[in-house]
C-alpha cells in the first residue's frame, strides 16, 4: 500500500485545440514514467467572481464616460432667457425717444429731420 504511486492530476488551459496538443505531448512523457490516462474532461472557460465584478464596474464607468461625452457633444434643448429691466421716468423717455431711418435702418433721435448716417431727409 505504501509502495503505490499516487494519481497525478494535470490541467491544460487555453483553447481546446491548444490544450489537446499540450496533453498529447505530455501523455508520452507520463507513459514513460508509468502513468496512463484514466479520465479526461473538457470544461469551457468561466469567468471568476473577481473578473465579473471588475467587468461590472468597468461597465458602469464606461457607460458613465459615454454619457459624459454625449453631454459634451449634444447641447440640451431649451435654455434660459434672462432679461434685465431699467425704470425710466416719462421725462427721460421723451428726451431719449429714438426711431429708425427708413433708408439705412440706423437708430436716430426722434426729433431728427436728416439721418446723420446716410443724409436721408425724414418727412414729418
Amino acid at each position: 500500500m505504501f509502495g503505490k504511486k499516487k494519481n497525478v492530476v494535470k490541467t491544460y488551459k487555453g483553447r481546446q485545440e491548444v490544450a489537446q496538443k499540450a496533453y498529447l505531448k505530455d501523455a508520452e512523457k507520463m507513459a514513460k514514467k508509468g502513468y496512463f490516462r484514466v479520465d479526461d474532461r473538457w470544461e469551457p472557460g468561466r469567468w471568476s467572481t473577481g473578473q465579473f465584478i471588475l467587468a461590472l464596474l468597468l461597465c458602469v464607468v464606461l457607460i458613465g464616460i459615454l454619457i459624459f461625452i454625449y453631454m459634451l457633444l449634444v447641447k440640451p434643448r431649451g435654455g434660459t432667457l434672462t432679461v434685465t429691466y431699467e425704470y425710466r421716468s416719462a421725462k427721460e423717455l421723451a428726451s431719449s425717444a429714438e426711431k429708425s431711418c427708413p433708408r439705412c435702418a440706423e437708430t436716430i433721435k426722434a426729433a431728427a429731420e436728416v439721418c446723420r448716417y446716410c443724409g436721408h431727409e425724414i418727412a414729418k
